[in-house]
Formats: structure tokens, C-alpha cells, sequence
């Protein structure tokens, strides 16, 4: 019953209620979306980004995997310096010509000694005042190896997944640019090179995809169902406020009506009490 009467009563204000469901989506679409008129666009507030992974193989020339007298430590020690590599802005430079992008756009941070003592393992603080610059990067890349093997894990992340692909497979490539630049360079013998594998191309996705319908749609029924709320006790508050304006004067009316007659009927007692007295005893 008490549902049918609010439904009613929303009914009947139902073109508050469409400018209700007005508001709400325009504080909806605040919600998840921040606007600004010079340059007019709208940027998205979510934290909606793309992440992607590969891994690097540091290998030799024949395959240190298929060949038991290869020695694997030395590729496995090249592999912790090249993943600490990656992190320098000679690096990044490489990887930002390679994926297109601009190099002061790319945050990259090396893996981290899980041996070390706590207090080494921690940031210094002129690298943590790179990491705040760079927490502001469009691109960011996080590099990481086992030390039992010669292998270099990538991370990166970018707005859209095709970004984040293309930044994650350009690693590989500009490291074995490098790799292979430095030998030429050194005229290292075909035999005793490094080669740098990458193990298949990258693979990544969307995350909190979807974050923005979800947050925008919460907000309007929120928003609209606190809108319908305040409609119904409004509309209480109205009609008892007309209710007792129209009693007073109702009661303003009758009262004024009989006044006059009660006010003569005291005057003319008052009358007859002053004759008697003034008769006096007989």
C-alpha cells in the first residue's frame, strides 16, 4: 500500500522526477569524467589502463639450453645486469625510439634484490625523487630476474592494450640492438656472442575495463533514488503546510464571527448590575 501511494505521488511529480534523473546524469557523467572548456574534452578520472608481458632469453649463438657443456651461470649473471640495463635512460631511450613513443613519457624501474637487507632494498632519495617524477609517466616498465636463470620478465603498461603490446615487444628488440651494436663494435667473435631471445611475442590486457559504466551507473540510480526521496516527504510537508494555513483561517473566521456576540452579551450584564445599583433598596 505504502508502495502504491509513493509511486503515485511520484507520478504526479513526475516531471520533477525527470529533472531528477537530469541532474543525476550529469553528476554521473562528473563522476568518471573530468571536463574542461579550453581545451573543450572530457578526460576519464578512473585509473583504466593496459598491461603486457614478455621474457628475454639470454642465450649463446648455438643454445646454451641444448647443449650440456654450455656453463649457465655467466648467462645467468648477463641476465641480472641486463635487466638492471633496461632501467637507465640509455635504455629507455632505445625502447622509446622502438615503440614510437617519447622517452620522458616512459617511467622504467630494474628488478630488486630480494637478498639485500630492507634498508638497502628501499629507495634512496634520488631515486625516489625519480619515481614521483615519473609517477605521472604514460608508460611505465618494470623489469625482473630469476637469478637461478638467464631469463629477463618485462612488464609494461600504457592507456590502451595496443600501446602496452607494443612497448612490451619493443624491449626485446632494442636490447638485442644494443647487444649487438656493442659487439660489432668490439669485434666480438661470432662464437663467443650473446644473443638475446625474446620467448614469444607479448601478451596483455584491459584492466578495470568497464570501471567507468560501472562507477557512472552507481552514482545516477544513488543520486536519483535520494532525488525521488526527498519528493515524497516534500510533497508531505507541502500539502500539511497548505492543510493548516487553510485551518487557521477557517478558525480565524468562526472565531470572529462569534466575538461580537459574546462581547454584547457581557456589556449588557454589566448594564442591568449598574441599574440595580443605582435603584438601591426600596
Amino acid at each position: 500500500m505504502e508502495l502504491a501511494r509513493t509511486l503515485r505521488a511520484l507520478w504526479k511529480r513526475r516531471r520533477l522526477v525527470g529533472l531528477g534523473a537530469v541532474v543525476a546524469a550529469i553528476l554521473a557523467f562528473l563522476s568518471v569524467y573530468t571536463v574542461s572548456l579550453f581545451p573543450p574534452q572530457a578526460t576519464s578520472r578512473t585509473n583504466v589502463f593496459a598491461t603486457a608481458s614478455t621474457q628475454i632469453l639470454i642465450d649463446t649463438p648455438n643454445s646454451a639450453f641444448a647443449d650440456i657443456s654450455d656453463e649457465l651461470l655467466p648467462l645467468e649473471t648477463r641476465a641480472s645486469v641486463f635487466a638492471r640495463f633496461l632501467a637507465s635512460p640509455a635504455a629507455v631511450t632505445l625502447i622509446a625510439e622502438e615503440a614510437g613513443v617519447p622517452a620522458d613519457a616512459i617511467e622504467a624501474q630494474g628488478p630488486y634484490d630480494l637478498n639485500l637487507p630492507v634498508i638497502q632494498q628501499e629507495p634512496t632519495a634520488e631515486k625516489r625523487s625519480t619515481q614521483i617524477i615519473g609517477e605521472g609517466a604514460v608508460y611505465r616498465l618494470r623489469f625482473d630476474n630469476n637469478p637461478v636463470l638467464p631469463i629477463v620478465a618485462v612488464f609494461a603498461q600504457a592507456p590502451t592494450k595496443e600501446e602496452a603490446l607494443n612497448l612490451a615487444n619493443a624491449v626485446p628488440r632494442a636490447l638485442g640492438t644494443y647487444v649487438l651494436r656493442l659487439q660489432a663494435q668490439q669485434h666480438t667473435p661470432a662464437a663467443k656472442r650473446v644473443v638475446v631471445r625474446k620467448l614469444g611475442e607479448a601478451t596483455g590486457g584491459v584492466v578495470n575495463e568497464g570501471a567507468n559504466i560501472q562507477i557512472a551507473a552507481l552514482v545516477f540510480f544513488v543520486v536519483l533514488g535520494i532525488w525521488c526521496l526527498l519528493l515524497v516527504p516534500g510533497q508531505t510537508i507541502v500539502r500539511g503546510w497548505r492543510e493548516a494555513g487553510l485551518e487557521e483561517a477557517a478558525g480565524s473566521g468562526g472565531g470572529g464571527g462569534g466575538g461580537p456576540g459574546r462581547k454584547r452579551g457581557r456589556d449588557g450584564a454589566v448594564g442591568s448590575a449598574a441599574a440595580e445599583r443605582d435603584r438601591g433598596p426600596q
